[in-house]
C-alpha cells in the first residue's frame, strides 16, 4: 500500500513538473516577437526573406566556445547554412561529407560551413561538444538554444540545407543529406 501511494506521489510530481514546464515555455513564447513576417530592405535593395533570390534572414548566435556569431559576418563568402541536430541519422550521415569538402576546399572555393544545431530539440549544449569532437567537426557550430532560427528559417524537416552566395543571397535550399559531391556542385554555381 505504501508503495502503491509513493509510485502516485511520484507520478503526481512528474506531471506537475511537466505541466510547469510546458506553461513556462508558452510564457516565454507570448513574450517574444514574431519577426517571421518582417521584411527588411538591405543596403541593396534585396528583399529579407526565405525565398531563391532574397537575402537570408541575418541573426546572431553563440557556438559552443560562446562566441558571439552573425549569419551577416560572412558575407564575401559562399555560406552552406545547415539545419541539425545529434539525434538524427541523416545529419550524422552527412557530417563527414561536409567535414571532408570543408577540409579540402573552402579555401579553393571560398566557402563556410555554419552548422546550425537545433539544440532547443531537448539537446544539452554537453551533449553537442561531443559530438562535434567526435566528428572531428572543425567549421562553426552555433547553438540555436530557444529555436528561433529553425522558426524563422523554417525548418521542418533535418537536415535542411541553404546555400547562399557571397552577398547572403539564398541560391538554392535542400531538404534532407547532401554529400561532399553535391555541395561543391551547388556551391560552385554560386556567385
Amino acid at each position: 500500500m505504501k508503495k502503491k501511494i509513493f509510485a502516485l506521489l511520484i507520478i503526481a510530481a512528474m506531471i506537475g513538473i511537466a505541466v510547469t514546464n510546458f506553461v513556462k515555455t508558452k510564457v516565454a513564447e507570448e513574450q517574444k516577437v514574431d519577426t517571421r513576417a518582417t521584411i527588411v530592405e538591405d543596403t541593396l535593395g534585396v528583399k529579407s526573406g526565405l525565398a531563391i533570390g532574397e537575402l537570408a534572414p541575418d541573426f546572431e548566435l553563440e557556438t559552443l566556445d560562446g562566441k558571439k556569431v552573425k549569419l551577416s559576418d560572412f558575407r564575401g563568402k559562399k555560406v552552406i547554412l545547415n539545419f541539425w541536430a545529434t539525434w538524427c541519422p541523416p545529419c550524422k550521415a552527412e557530417i563527414p561529407h561536409m567535414q571532408k569538402y570543408y577540409e579540402k576546399f573552402a579555401k579553393e572555393d571560398n566557402f563556410e560551413i555554419v552548422a546550425m544545431n537545433l539544440t532547443s530539440q531537448q539537446e544539452k549544449v554537453k551533449y553537442v561538444k561531443k559530438f562535434v569532437k567526435t566528428y572531428e567537426m572543425t567549421f562553426p557550430v552555433l547553438l540555436d538554444t530557444e529555436g528561433e532560427q529553425m522558426r524563422t528559417y523554417e525548418i521542418y524537416t533535418i537536415p535542411t540545407t541553404y546555400f547562399l552566395d557571397t552577398k547572403g543571397i539564398i541560391q538554392k535550399k535542400v531538404i534532407g543529406p547532401v554529400d561532399q559531391d553535391s555541395m561543391r556542385e551547388s556551391v560552385k554555381a554560386l556567385n
